[in-house]
């Protein structure tokens, strides 16, 4: 499989979940199932399902990841040819009360097994509102509907950051530390609820950074998008600083600190670090 393969299966998903949105309006965001710490939803199944007819339309047998129906091979009983790396709905909350700010991600390894975040070799983001986002590992570039990014951001006259603190309890210090880098910073702040559209809005240029303390990330969640934003150059670790890395199907609820520029990144990890107790680092 290569880009122009997996870019073509990410636009008939994407096409497949707006006919779907179009069709039932009123209930594709009903919750059909629960899990730990999330739930699912029918535009969640239909996406999951819109990848499988995709690959089987081009005789595709792939070990998949994703955050529905976990880890397994499609179709059953055959040998994987590939690993993807599936997100079908990353802001569902958000296609559920019909904000038009999701997407679809697929991240693709020629591995089959123990697939790590370097063994990814393509990320494709496909969001509702029509834009694409891809990279290949190792090219040094990124793309949004075929132009390279950054972009020039014409008008733009402050750092615009997405900082997510909620849903999990956070230390009251960290918290306050947060407001703080805010108004010292002066950052426009904005979270819009889709953190793998988000990451790619700062490998573009849109975003400067993005604060995820939620400690709720999984592997699946970040995959393509973190290809995508190393590619243009941009950073992303926990917020210890260390580089996201390991097995994906084996990261599971983190935290993430990504960011344009370096000394941006750096910056907010100084502010978390001074908010936390010193053991906290010692690791």
């Amino acid at each position: 499989m290569d880009e122009h393969e997996l870019l073509a299966i990410s636009k008939e998903i994407q096409g497949d979940v707006r006919r779907f949105i179009e069709e039932n309006e009123e209930d594709c965001g009903e919750i059909i199932g629960k899990r730990v710490s999330d739930v699912t939803r029918r535009i969640d199944m239909f996406a999951e399902r819109a990848l499988e007819r995709a690959l089987e339309r081009r005789g595709i047998c792939a070990h998949i990841i994703s955050e529905e129906l976990g880890d397994h091979v499609f179709p059953e009983d055959c040998k994987p040819e590939c690993t993807l790396i599936f997100d079908p709905i990353d802001g569902s909350s958000n296609a559920a009360t019909g904000i038009p700010f999701f997407c679809s991600s697929i991240a693709y390894s020629p591995k089959t097994d123990n697939v790590s975040f370097d063994d990814i070799e393509i990320g494709v983001i496909a969001t509702i509102f029509g834009r694409i986002y891809h990279a290949v590992k190792g090219v040094g570039k990124a793309f949004v509907d075929g132009k390279e990014m950054p972009r020039p951001m014409k008008g733009k006259d402050k750092a615009i950051v997405s900082i997510y603190s909620y849903g999990r309890r956070i230390p009251n210090p960290l918290i306050k530390k947060l407001f703080e880098m805010q108004y010292a910073e002066r950052f426009l702040v904005r979270v819009l609820g889709s953190i793998a559209v988000e990451m790619c809005y700062v490998a573009e240029g849109v975003m400067d950074a993005v604060v995820d303390l939620r400690g709720s990330l999984n592997g699946y969640d970040i995959a393509s998008a973190l290809l995508i934003l190393r590619e243009t150059g941009g950073v992303a670790t926990d917020i210890y600083g260390n580089n996201v890395s390991g097995e994906v199907a084996k990261t599971i609820s983190i935290p993430i600190i990504a960011a344009r520029k370096k000394e941006m990144h750096d910056r907010i990890i100084d502010y978390i670090r001074s908010a936390l107790p010193s053991s906290e680092f010692e690791r």
